[in-house]
């Protein structure tokens, strides 16, 4: 699918197979996931974690917020200017309004967690290499992001779906050193 195929056509076919997977199977495989990640979160010590609230399609990270109490998780608030910053939330429900899209964001007045003091930085995308390379959604938020994050290891969580022999990229996209298939 990937041999000559423009982003935008790779990012059209991959969402189709996304929205496309049955909610019995994503819920199965995000719970993979999520237990894939216990090695990266289980540590003695508090962490920072930056991780997105998931569109329906794709990998639900939300109950590390239980599964992990001893963390601090942060999730994206999106600006104009293709900008995003990362404010603490505990709370879903009551730490969240709409957001860009219809997405949850959180509310404004929550705490923010520079990029230079983020631990972890989970990175959703559209579709992976092995070797690292990811196509996002095409707003250069996260390539625009992840050079901030001077101290976070970057992880992305996908789906086996999401997994493709290469990708078109770009100079200014960023690379993920750590991908986790399910």
């Amino acid at each position: 699918m990937t041999a000559g195929c423009s982003k935008s056509e790779v990012r059209r076919t991959m969402l189709a197979t996304l929205r496309a997977m049955a909610p019995e199977l994503r819920a199965q495989s995000s719970a993979k996931l999520r237990a894939a990640l216990a090695p990266y979160l289980q540590v003695p010590h508090p962490l920072r974690i930056g991780f997105y609230l998931p569109m329906p399609h794709e990998v639900d990270l939300r109950p590390l917020l239980q599964e992990y109490p001893q963390h601090h998780f942060a999730a994206p608030r999106c600006h104009p200017g293709g900008k995003m910053e990362f404010h603490h939330i505990r709370d879903i429900e009551h730490d969240t309004e709409p957001g860009k899209h219809g997405i949850p964001a959180p509310i404004a007045s929550m705490p923010l967690i520079p990029p230079q003091r983020l631990d972890i930085l989970l990175v959703p995308g559209v579709a992976f290499t092995a070797q690292g390379a990811r196509l996002g959604y095409g707003g250069g938020y996260y390539d625009r992001y992840i050079p901030q994050c001077t101290h976070a290891r970057l992880i992305a969580p996908a789906f086996c779906c999401q997994q493709l022999p290469q990708l078109p990229t770009d100079a200014h996209d960023m690379r993920i050193p750590h991908i986790i298939f399910r």
